[in-house]
């Protein structure tokens, strides 16, 4: 079937992405989705992040530079007072400049297993990472106010369709976090899968969060096939 949203407007939402996402657009594979979200509005619902966000990870990586994919569940769902603290980046805190534990302790746990002794930023704004070409990306590109994962069933179509269609031909490395989020590699083929658990977890018992050196293995494979690395710490430039 032929979409019923306007193609226009929407296309620009994915930036480089678009030609790739064209066809699930053209199949109607989004109007399910936005039809949901406008009821859940019109009912007084309070969805995170804004949709002025909602695609932005597409935006902040262009698909020509993306060489890591990261892979969460669900954006925050908590506000800090009246702001949305989700910015449509995985594990992105910028809209509130508050730092979120998950953030923290994954800050922390790379320091600890890659960085120790340099100098770092911990920034709220995981910006850094998708210029060097991470997409940080939730699986559920949105969520109700204070009900953690509540679009998941909504968004499946879309991720099914950009892991087999897109992500799995572009072969790069995807870093699962959670096991939720891990379920997801059925859909890929031709990809590094890396599978650890998310730093909220670690947040949550008040624990060490282990990455079991997973962005060294990252960084090792980048080496090898592009000679680059990511910096997965926000460094100070001295």
């Amino acid at each position: 079937m032929d979409s019923k949203l306007n193609k226009e407007a929407f296309s620009p939402l994915f930036g480089t992405w678009w030609p790739k996402i064209e066809r699930f657009f053209d199949g109607g594979g989004f109007d399910p989705i936005y039809e949901f979200l406008k009821k859940e509005g019109a009912r007084g619902k309070t969805l995170v992040p804004s949709s002025s966000n909602t695609f932005r990870c597409f935006i902040e990586t262009p698909i020509d530079e993306t060489l890591v994919v990261m892979c969460g569940i669900s954006p925050y769902h908590t506000l800090r007072g009246t702001t949305i603290i989700a910015d449509g980046l995985l594990m992105g805190c910028s809209l509130t400049g508050y730092m979120q534990p998950s953030l923290k302790i994954f800050y922390e746990t790379l320091e600890r297993e890659m960085y120790r002794g340099e100098y770092f930023v911990k920034n709220p704004d995981v910006r850094y990472l998708c210029k060097q070409g991470v997409l940080m990306f939730n699986a559920s590109l949105t969520t109700e106010a204070r009900k953690a994962g509540r679009h998941l069933e909504i968004w499946k179509p879309f991720i099914k369709y950009l892991f087999e269609e897109v992500i799995s031909v572009m072969g790069v490395p995807v870093i699962f976090l959670g096991k939720d989020a891990a379920e997801l590699k059925k859909y890929l083929f031709f990809s590094h899968i890396f599978e650890i658990s998310h730093p909220a977890s670690a947040a949550y018992t008040n624990s060490d969060w282990n990455a079991e050196g997973t962005f060294k293995v990252v960084n090792k494979l980048l080496k090898e096939r592009h000679n680059t690395e990511i910096k997965w710490l926000d460094m100070l430039p001295f």
